[in-house]
Protein backbone atom coordinates (compact mmCIF):
# COMPACT_ATOMS: atom_id res chain seq x y z
CA UNK A 1 0.00 0.00 0.00
CA UNK A 2 0.91 3.45 -0.87
CA UNK A 3 0.76 5.83 1.59
CA UNK A 4 0.73 9.88 0.25
CA UNK A 5 3.03 12.60 1.25
CA UNK A 6 0.21 13.70 4.18
CA UNK A 7 -0.16 10.55 5.18
CA UNK A 8 3.32 9.79 5.92
CA UNK A 9 3.32 13.42 7.51
CA UNK A 10 0.54 12.94 9.89
CA UNK A 11 1.96 9.85 10.88
CA UNK A 12 5.18 10.64 11.72
CA UNK A 13 3.52 13.89 13.73
CA UNK A 14 1.28 11.49 15.46
CA UNK A 15 4.60 8.68 16.18
CA UNK A 16 6.36 12.49 17.69
CA UNK A 17 3.89 13.05 20.00
CA UNK A 18 3.28 9.85 21.54
CA UNK A 19 7.40 9.26 21.87
CA UNK A 20 7.38 12.71 23.85
CA UNK A 21 4.78 10.73 26.40
CA UNK A 22 1.76 12.35 25.47
CA UNK A 23 -0.97 9.88 24.68
CA UNK A 24 -3.06 10.42 21.20
CA UNK A 25 -6.80 10.76 22.50
CA UNK A 26 -7.08 13.36 19.62
CA UNK A 27 -7.67 13.51 16.12
CA UNK A 28 -6.48 15.31 13.39
CA UNK A 29 -8.40 16.16 10.02
CA UNK A 30 -5.18 16.15 7.17
CA UNK A 31 -7.08 18.81 4.63
CA UNK A 32 -5.97 19.57 1.13
CA UNK A 33 -8.42 22.28 -1.27
CA UNK A 34 -7.76 23.91 -4.46
CA UNK A 35 -9.44 26.98 -5.87
CA UNK A 36 -8.97 28.60 -8.91
CA UNK A 37 -10.78 31.66 -8.04
CA UNK A 38 -9.24 34.54 -6.22
CA UNK A 39 -12.13 35.73 -4.42
CA UNK A 40 -13.64 32.51 -3.74
CA UNK A 41 -10.42 31.29 -2.44
CA UNK A 42 -10.11 34.44 0.11
CA UNK A 43 -13.73 33.97 0.86
CA UNK A 44 -12.89 30.12 1.94
CA UNK A 45 -10.35 31.06 4.12
CA UNK A 46 -12.26 33.95 5.81
CA UNK A 47 -15.28 31.61 6.63
CA UNK A 48 -14.32 28.20 7.08
CA UNK A 49 -11.05 28.94 10.08
CA UNK A 50 -13.20 31.01 11.97
CA UNK A 51 -16.02 27.85 11.65
CA UNK A 52 -13.69 25.12 12.14
CA UNK A 53 -12.79 27.25 15.27
CA UNK A 54 -16.20 27.22 16.55
CA UNK A 55 -16.92 23.51 16.53
CA UNK A 56 -13.98 22.68 18.11
CA UNK A 57 -11.02 22.62 15.93
CA UNK A 58 -7.57 23.93 16.41
CA UNK A 59 -5.08 24.46 13.01
CA UNK A 60 -2.08 23.14 14.26
CA UNK A 61 -0.43 23.62 10.81
CA UNK A 62 -1.92 25.57 7.35
CA UNK A 63 -0.22 26.02 4.08
CA UNK A 64 -0.96 28.51 1.58
CA UNK A 65 0.16 28.58 -1.95
CA UNK A 66 -0.65 31.24 -4.36
CA UNK A 67 0.09 31.24 -8.41
CA UNK A 68 0.28 34.96 -8.05
CA UNK A 69 2.63 37.50 -9.72
CA UNK A 70 1.90 41.88 -9.31
CA UNK A 71 -0.53 41.65 -12.50
CA UNK A 72 -2.38 38.35 -11.84
CA UNK A 73 -4.13 36.12 -8.99
CA UNK A 74 -5.91 33.30 -9.66
CA UNK A 75 -6.61 31.78 -6.08
CA UNK A 76 -4.35 29.57 -4.32
CA UNK A 77 -3.90 25.88 -2.34
CA UNK A 78 -4.96 25.25 1.07
CA UNK A 79 -3.64 22.56 3.06
CA UNK A 80 -4.36 22.55 6.73
CA UNK A 81 -4.05 20.18 9.55
CA UNK A 82 -6.49 20.38 12.06
CA UNK A 83 -6.50 18.86 15.46
CA UNK A 84 -10.37 18.01 17.33
CA UNK A 85 -10.63 16.29 20.69
CA UNK A 86 -11.74 13.17 19.68
CA UNK A 87 -12.49 11.14 15.41
CA UNK A 88 -15.96 11.85 16.51
CA UNK A 89 -16.10 15.13 17.07
CA UNK A 90 -13.90 15.69 13.40
CA UNK A 91 -15.79 13.40 11.44
CA UNK A 92 -18.83 15.35 13.17
CA UNK A 93 -17.41 18.78 11.78
CA UNK A 94 -16.56 17.63 8.01
CA UNK A 95 -19.95 16.11 7.79
CA UNK A 96 -21.88 18.45 9.17
CA UNK A 97 -24.86 19.64 7.40
CA UNK A 98 -23.53 23.61 7.54
CA UNK A 99 -20.26 22.73 6.53
CA UNK A 100 -21.34 20.18 3.67
CA UNK A 101 -24.07 23.14 2.77
CA UNK A 102 -21.48 25.59 2.63
CA UNK A 103 -19.44 23.52 0.16
CA UNK A 104 -22.11 22.57 -2.78
CA UNK A 105 -22.96 25.97 -2.69
CA UNK A 106 -19.61 26.94 -3.34
CA UNK A 107 -19.25 24.23 -6.20
CA UNK A 108 -16.20 22.86 -3.80
CA UNK A 109 -17.29 19.56 -2.85
CA UNK A 110 -15.34 18.06 -5.25
CA UNK A 111 -12.23 20.24 -4.58
CA UNK A 112 -12.21 19.17 -0.60
CA UNK A 113 -10.45 16.17 0.26
CA UNK A 114 -9.99 14.85 4.11
CA UNK A 115 -8.31 12.32 5.98
CA UNK A 116 -8.93 11.64 9.87
CA UNK A 117 -6.60 10.15 12.00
Amino acid sequence: MIKSVEQIYLHLMCYILQSEGKPMKKSYWLKKISIPNADLFLEYIRTVIPWLKSVGGVVIKKDIRQDSNSINWDGGQLGMIIEFDSKLSAKKAFYSEVFQNYLKSRDLIDLVTISTF
